[in-house]
């Protein structure tokens, strides 16, 4: 007997739409000040009704939340050797993709979460944590082989790897030192950290 496909109850998801909202929001975002990027301008630009954006994104923080993931690719993380190797080699494949316009994106993600703390919300319960669960895992996988000891604080563990990659990528210059240098230096604040949460005994 060939099988039935069965639809959900509800309206399918009209992914051109959403692709053309989230394209218009992101040019937006990288032309204009934050503040400049409203519903209205979204609407004017993207060419979708202002009733069919509410639909698919009840709020403008929201749409911007999902804009701003949208040009980010997932994490993943495929084990390389060591916890340490695996992580190191995993964040510089993600820092290289960091220029130009998603370097200018995460930009904009800071700034925009400084001044509203809904929008800062949201990013980080729909978007931004989601992207830490592969590191976390791979964390804990540090902790079964014993290289990591079993009474880290993950989270914690990872603040401070992503806070060292977003202080070179956002705060300082790109332009004042050596690339190479600074790629260096910020493996070796990694490799700092491992060795605080080494395995003792």
């Amino acid at each position: 007997m060939p099988e039935t496909l069965v639809r959900a109850p509800g309206r399918p998801r009209d992914t051109t739409l959403e692709a053309t909202v989230l394209s218009a929001t992101v040019d937006l975002l990288l032309e204009r000040d934050t503040r400049e990027v409203t519903m209205t301008a979204i609407t004017e630009r993207s060419g979708v009704s202002r009733a069919a954006i509410y639909r698919r994104w009840p709020s403008r923080e929201e749409l911007i939340a999902a804009a701003l993931d949208s040009v980010r690719s997932e994490v993943e993380i495929t084990p390389s050797g060591s916890c340490l190797d695996t992580i190191l080699d995993t964040y510089e494949q993600a820092s290289e993709v960091v220029d130009g316009r998603v370097g200018t994106l995460i930009k904009k993600r800071v700034a925009l979460g400084l001044e509203n703390e809904k929008l800062r919300a949201l990013s980080w319960e729909r978007h931004v944590s989601r992207r830490r669960e592969p590191v976390a895992a791979e964390i804990r996988r540090g902790m079964e082989t014993g290289e990591i000891d079993p009474g880290v604080d993950v989270e914690a563990m990872i603040d401070l790897i992503n806070g060292m990659y977003y202080y070179q990528l956002v705060v300082r210059s790109a332009g004042s030192e050596d690339p190479a240098a600074a790629r260096e230096r910020v493996r070796n604040a990694v490799r700092l950290v491992f060795e605080g949460a080494a395995r003792r005994g």
